[in-house]
């Protein structure tokens, strides 16, 4: 392998925990995190990419919904729901970390993709993970006659070695490539040959490791503000733009588009205005004053002359300038430009408020500003003063922590996750966390994230969702459980506290956080209780028969179950009447009569007094109780009968047990 590669990998190991991972299992999830990161607008995990084992050919499967990475049935649904027009990317990965590209190997994967494709009749069974894929898929071709637009089939071998573009398998990947250009079922078909060069400029872009250098015509340069280390305002040629947005294959660079909150809208009136301003030569040239421009965010910017050079930058604001510019990039005229503001900022903070008024001046949806009002501010300045050996980073804006190698990304928490996490536990709807997030956000805007809310009970939802995520990919809790682990969130919640549901500012769901916090800090404690919340579920599971197995953790029939088995359970723990007949039980003896002795019970039940009648403290004639016991002498005793509340029998008869 590649030093440079060894060198990435390594530090992709260490960001998210894959010590115990084998090296060629290690690669595949590093090659699923660089490619799918391209196409996906919202952090994910690479593991939801992966195939499980028995899968051949393939390691790695994602289908993407207008940039949003889709793993289930339900989540392609409410993505069809809430927009008129959706985008899909099928994307397939190989991964090896051989030095050779191999013709059989390479033959075995694309085998695999057309088996993904055909239909039921004719491909060979495939395992559960993708079998829901292959429904997801079948669903989304349903919903073609409603879109305009045909998916898109990228498919991704990737070798650690040097592709020659003149060997021997280029004629064979091509007869495959028109294979699945003449099933007319895609718009476009890609077959991606990456070698360790490919690699290493996937992995920088990523990083947002990049720069560009352009010349900015009539440069103006804003005068110094607080939080503004500088900040230019002028023209950039269209062709420039155009370049600033193109990836090493020519691709729209999405990364550049992570901070800025409106996603394309296709080619509505507004962006076809812009398109038609584009095509039209003579309005082309005037585009700089017909357009309002776009907002870059630059991690640094270097000014020579008239040319300007950014690093790391984002686009803001200009996304539908942006798109439209770069769609129609060979109809751009070397005179045309576009108004630009390039801003190198202080802190997080000042790029939040750029972000957030560049596009305030347009209706979006509820969840794009969600993550910048105060209450979320406040949440990340507690998830950063928590214990580092605590410690989880909240992700208010999109990969915000990407570019840092220094934090475990099991650890980053996104809007989405904490979402899931708050509403499974302290909401008591973990069957819901399978609707789209931001559906999910509008249908409880006014339960969740309210401005006095108290942080402390996010905070901790979303550290048991990393604590049990964390244990069942580790084994210590087993793999039949993933698709609960937010139900077993929900259980320990109401085992150690109770079901009740709380405002976000209730002082009581504070004390609630704060007791769970406490179990937090008990390995030996919170890891019974997980036992036991699993053992809630598998007996939940049992009685549910009637629910069918691929929806009974999107059943809210099967949450409530589960809180009421957990509500017997509580009760039957609480109850201090656990003595009944036929127990053998340690006694002290209170008293000495003629023909019994009396006795206390060492128990908590509060039915603790008993006695025992001459003729069962011995097999043997007994002439005098006094010659047998002492009193205050603790004896074994077994209960024979004793406390019937009808009879109004308020004490135990017992049977001494003697050497």
């Amino acid at each position: 392998m590649n030093q440079i590669i060894k060198s990435f990998l390594d530090a992709h190991i260490k960001e998210y925990d894959l010590g115990e991972y084998e090296l060629q299992t290690a690669f595949e999830h590093f090659i699923n995190k660089c490619v799918v990161n391209r196409y996906s607008t919202e952090r994910f995990d690479p593991s939801e990419v992966m195939t499980d084992k028995g899968e051949i050919g393939i390691d790695g499967v994602a289908i993407i919904l207008n940039g949003q990475l889709i793993s289930d049935l339900e989540s392609s649904k409410a993505i069809f729901a809430q927009n008129r027009k959706v985008s899909t990317e099928f994307v397939f990965i190989q991964s090896k970390t051989s030095e050779n590209f191999d013709g059989g190997e390479i033959s075995t994967f694309l085998k695999g993709i057309k088996h993904f494709f055909e239909s039921k009749d004719k491909r060979p069974k495939m395992n559960e993970k993708m079998e829901k894929m292959i429904d997801v898929k079948d669903y989304i071709y349903s919903q073609s006659i409603e879109q305009s637009i045909k998916p898109k089939l990228e498919m991704y071998y990737v070798c650690c070695g040097k592709w020659n573009e003149g060997n021997n398998l280029s004629n064979n990947i091509d007869t495959d490539v028109r294979f699945f250009e003449d099933t007319g079922d895609f718009s476009n078909v890609k077959f991606y040959p990456y070698d360790n060069n490919k690699v290493i400029t996937m992995y920088t872009e990523m990083r947002r490791k990049i720069s560009r250098t352009f010349v900015m015509d009539k440069r103006l340069p804003f005068y110094k503000m607080q939080g503004i280390k500088q900040a230019y305002f002028g023209l950039i040629k269209c062709k420039d733009l155009a370049n600033l947005l193109t990836d090493e294959q020519g691709k729209l660079f999405n990364n550049i588009f992570e901070d800025n909150v409106r996603d394309f809208q296709g080619y509505n009136p507004v962006n076809t205005e812009i398109r038609d301003a584009i095509i039209d030569r003579e309005s082309q040239e005037r585009f700089s004053v017909l357009n309002n421009g776009i907002t870059i965010i630059a991690k640094d910017i270097e000014t020579e002359g008239d040319s300007i050079t950014i690093f790391d930058y984002q686009v803001v604001n200009g996304c539908q300038t942006s798109r439209v510019i770069f769609d129609n990039k060979k109809q751009l005229l070397d005179g045309s430009s576009v108004l630009a503001k390039i801003v190198q900022v202080d802190n997080d903070d000042i790029l939040d408020k750029i972000v957030y008024t560049s596009n305030r001046q347009t209706e979006v949806k509820y969840e794009a500003f969600s993550s910048a009002n105060r209450f979320h501010k406040m949440l990340q300045e507690y998830y950063n003063s928590v214990d580092m050996d605590y410690r989880l980073y909240y992700e208010r804006r999109s990969k915000q922590y990407d570019m840092d190698c220094f934090i475990d990304k099991n650890k980053v928490v996104t809007l989405a996750g904490q979402t899931f996490a708050y509403i499974s536990m302290f909401l008591n709807e973990p069957h819901s966390i399978n609707r789209y997030y931001g559906e999910l956000l509008e249908a409880y805007k006014k339960r969740i994230y309210g401005k006095d809310d108290y942080v402390e009970p996010y905070y901790i939802a979303a550290y048991y969702i990393y604590y049990i995520d964390t244990a069942i990919k580790k084994n210590q809790i087993k793999k039949e459980f993933k698709h609960f682990k937010y139900h077993i969130a929900c259980a320990i919640r109401a085992l150690i506290c109770d079901s009740k549901i709380y405002w976000g500012n209730s002082k009581s769901l504070k004390k609630q956080a704060e007791k769970l916090d406490e179990l937090l800090h008990d390995s030996v404690k919170l890891n019974r209780m997980i036992s036991t919340a699993c053992t809630c579920i598998m007996e939940t599971v049992e009685q549910s028969s009637d629910i069918s197995k691929d929806i009974i953790f999107r059943s809210r029939e099967f949450t409530l179950r589960m809180l009421k088995n957990i509500q017997k359970y509580s009760e039957a723990k609480k109850s201090e009447e656990h003595l009944c007949v036929g127990q053998i039980v340690s006694c002290q003896v209170t008293a000495i009569k003629a023909y019994t002795i009396e006795v206390e019970l060492r128990t908590d039940d509060d039915r603790k007094y008993g006695s025992v009648h001459i003729s069962n403290i011995a097999n043997r004639y007994i002439q005098n109780i006094s010659d047998e016991v002492r009193l205050g002498e603790v004896l074994q005793a077994k209960i024979i009968s004793g406390y019937d509340e009808k009879q109004n029998v308020k004490g135990w008869d017992l049977s001494l047990i003697l050497d």
